[in-house]
Protein backbone atom coordinates (compact mmCIF):
# COMPACT_ATOMS: atom_id res chain seq x y z
CA UNK A 1 0.00 0.00 0.00
CA UNK A 2 1.36 3.83 -0.49
CA UNK A 3 2.79 5.73 1.96
CA UNK A 4 0.72 9.01 3.02
CA UNK A 5 3.01 11.59 0.87
CA UNK A 6 2.16 15.38 0.27
CA UNK A 7 3.49 18.35 -0.69
CA UNK A 8 4.68 20.85 1.62
CA UNK A 9 1.58 23.04 0.71
CA UNK A 10 -0.71 20.17 1.24
CA UNK A 11 1.29 19.30 4.98
CA UNK A 12 0.50 23.11 5.55
CA UNK A 13 -2.77 22.95 5.02
CA UNK A 14 -2.88 19.61 7.11
CA UNK A 15 -1.29 21.66 9.58
CA UNK A 16 -3.55 24.40 9.51
CA UNK A 17 -6.65 21.80 10.29
CA UNK A 18 -5.26 20.34 12.88
CA UNK A 19 -4.95 23.90 14.65
CA UNK A 20 -8.32 24.68 13.88
CA UNK A 21 -9.77 21.40 14.76
CA UNK A 22 -7.81 21.93 18.41
CA UNK A 23 -9.34 25.03 19.29
CA UNK A 24 -12.66 23.50 18.60
CA UNK A 25 -12.51 20.27 20.18
CA UNK A 26 -9.17 20.09 22.02
CA UNK A 27 -8.55 16.98 20.47
CA UNK A 28 -4.97 16.57 18.86
CA UNK A 29 -4.30 14.57 16.42
CA UNK A 30 -0.57 12.75 15.68
CA UNK A 31 0.38 13.76 12.30
CA UNK A 32 3.60 12.33 12.75
CA UNK A 33 1.68 9.20 12.57
CA UNK A 34 -0.16 7.56 8.76
CA UNK A 35 -3.04 7.02 11.51
CA UNK A 36 -3.47 10.43 13.36
CA UNK A 37 -3.43 12.00 9.49
CA UNK A 38 -6.35 9.90 8.66
CA UNK A 39 -8.07 10.42 11.87
CA UNK A 40 -7.54 14.55 11.41
CA UNK A 41 -9.07 14.09 7.65
CA UNK A 42 -12.11 11.56 8.53
CA UNK A 43 -12.48 14.58 11.38
CA UNK A 44 -12.25 17.61 9.14
CA UNK A 45 -14.40 15.77 6.36
CA UNK A 46 -17.08 14.84 9.07
CA UNK A 47 -17.46 18.61 10.38
CA UNK A 48 -19.87 20.62 10.01
CA UNK A 49 -17.82 23.96 11.17
CA UNK A 50 -17.34 26.19 8.51
CA UNK A 51 -13.93 27.47 9.66
CA UNK A 52 -12.79 23.83 9.85
CA UNK A 53 -14.59 23.32 6.53
CA UNK A 54 -12.54 25.75 4.87
CA UNK A 55 -8.81 24.63 6.19
CA UNK A 56 -10.36 20.91 4.86
CA UNK A 57 -11.54 22.12 1.97
CA UNK A 58 -7.73 23.93 1.26
CA UNK A 59 -6.06 20.80 2.35
CA UNK A 60 -7.94 18.50 -0.36
CA UNK A 61 -7.58 21.19 -3.24
CA UNK A 62 -4.12 20.72 -3.05
CA UNK A 63 -4.32 16.80 -3.60
CA UNK A 64 -3.65 14.91 -6.44
CA UNK A 65 -6.25 12.35 -8.41
CA UNK A 66 -3.71 9.60 -7.06
CA UNK A 67 -3.35 10.86 -3.09
CA UNK A 68 -7.03 11.37 -3.21
CA UNK A 69 -7.99 7.61 -4.38
CA UNK A 70 -5.10 6.76 -2.02
CA UNK A 71 -7.23 8.30 0.79
CA UNK A 72 -10.35 6.80 -0.49
CA UNK A 73 -8.95 3.44 -0.49
CA UNK A 74 -8.05 4.31 3.17
CA UNK A 75 -11.29 4.94 4.23
CA UNK A 76 -11.65 8.79 4.29
CA UNK A 77 -14.83 10.40 3.13
CA UNK A 78 -13.61 12.71 0.94
CA UNK A 79 -15.93 15.72 -0.19
CA UNK A 80 -15.83 17.89 -3.13
CA UNK A 81 -15.22 21.18 -1.92
CA UNK A 82 -18.40 23.77 -1.20
CA UNK A 83 -16.23 26.58 -2.07
CA UNK A 84 -12.65 27.74 -1.93
CA UNK A 85 -10.69 30.04 0.41
CA UNK A 86 -7.51 32.13 0.55
CA UNK A 87 -7.16 32.31 4.47
CA UNK A 88 -4.37 34.76 5.63
CA UNK A 89 -3.83 35.92 8.98
CA UNK A 90 -7.40 36.91 10.60
CA UNK A 91 -9.37 37.08 6.92
CA UNK A 92 -10.66 35.01 4.60
CA UNK A 93 -11.64 35.62 1.03
CA UNK A 94 -13.88 33.12 -0.57
CA UNK A 95 -14.44 32.26 -4.46
CA UNK A 96 -16.18 29.75 -6.45
CA UNK A 97 -14.25 26.74 -7.44
CA UNK A 98 -13.96 24.83 -9.92
CA UNK A 99 -14.28 20.94 -9.83
CA UNK A 100 -11.00 19.60 -7.53
CA UNK A 101 -8.16 19.94 -10.22
CA UNK A 102 -7.15 17.36 -12.78
CA UNK A 103 -3.58 15.05 -11.92
CA UNK A 104 -1.04 16.04 -14.29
Amino acid sequence: MDSLIFSQTAIFRMQQLASCLYHKTGIRYRMATPEGMLDLLRAGSASRDAEVRQYYDSFVMELNKRQLDMLEARNVTLRKPFHGSVIAGNSTVSASVTPIRKAS
